[in-house]
């Protein structure tokens, strides 16, 4: 019998960084869609999915009943999925980093690029208790027979671990 390693990413937020993106993410009215939302009829008005051409028309979808939460976008930034036309795309990146303006141009083109980023969404109810968290970490592990599993810990002030919750929203 092989023992198969499996594939672990683990990233980290500030607490306070986050929370910021929480509160944009909250304070949308409109939020912007993940790849699955496009197959959800309650996304729709009139709670039907709309096609063109065969395919889910994604302008059709009513931006206002997406539910807020962040975007961990290539493992690399978080992003609030609120959608506010006087502020540009929110994020912070993880580990502390801070984006050159060369980084930002190629975030900006990764995500309007034709190739997908790898994004996992997890909603804002799932960062609850971060009030008293110092640090966020995100992990994902990769199981080839059971796929992708995606956890959130939520690191206490005195650095202990924290409870740990599968969050496993990838889109």
């Amino acid at each position: 019998m092989t023992n198969m390693m499996t594939p672990t990413i683990t990233v980290e937020f500030e607490a306070s960084d986050v929370q910021q993106l929480l509160q944009h993410a909250e304070a949308a009215t409109d939020h912007l869609p993940c790849m699955g939302d496009q197959f959800v009829a309650k996304y729709y008005a009139g709670g039907k999915v709309i096609t063109k051409n065969d395919w889910p028309d994604v302008s059709q979808i009513d931006l206002s009943r997406i539910p807020p939460a962040l975007f961990l976008v290539n493992d690399s930034f978080l992003m609030s999925n609120g959608v506010d036309p006087a502020q540009a795309i929110v994020c912070v990146y993880k580990n502390g980093h801070i984006a050159s303006d060369q980084q930002n141009e190629s975030d900006a083109f990764a995500l309007g690029s034709e190739e997908l980023p790898n994004v996992t969404r997890i909603l804002v109810r799932d960062f609850a208790g971060i009030e008293t968290a110092q640090k966020v970490r995100i992990t994902f592990q990769h199981d080839p027979r059971k796929g992708p599993v995606v956890s959130l810990e939520l690191v206490p002030q005195n650095g202990e671990a924290g409870e740990i919750r599968i969050v496993n929203r990838r889109t």
